[in-house]
């Protein structure tokens, strides 16, 4: 939420993971952006899941600086989910390899009917600076 100083503070009730190795205006990462769709009443359950399936295994892959999670309150069941990479190709050789689709298949399995849609977005070469 941006404030009236200008600053960005996180929503209440962000998740977050503590970003690695972006201290400053460095050499440019790609950002994986994902807008996630669930019944409302299944947020909760999605975020364990989350951490339970995907964040544990990003946690130990090449190129993974850190995630995000956003719970809207505006729309009932989106989740908004960044992803930060080190490198473009990195991103992309994991997303080809195959493990990324059996995650997936394993969330949608667990979510039991209530993972209603997934938009995926990236951004390359992108600067941060993070306070």
């Amino acid at each position: 939420t941006k404030h009236r100083d200008g600053h960005i503070r996180p929503q209440k009730g962000a998740a977050h993971m503590e970003l690695k190795h972006i201290n400053k205006l460095e050499k440019p990462i790609a950002v994986e952006e994902i807008r996630v769709m669930v019944s409302p009443d299944w947020v909760d359950r999605w975020v364990e899941l989350d951490d339970e399936v995907w964040t544990s295994r990003l946690k130990v892959s090449e190129g993974f600086l850190g995630k995000e999670i956003w719970i809207s309150r505006d729309v009932p069941g989106e989740i908004n989910v960044v992803i930060y990479w080190a490198d473009y190709d990195i991103w992309q050789a994991h997303d080809k390899s195959g493990w990324c689709i059996e995650l997936d298949q394993q969330m949608e399995q667990r979510m039991e009917g209530h993972l209603l849609s997934m938009e995926f977005k990236f951004k390359e070469n992108q600067k941060f600076k993070c306070y």
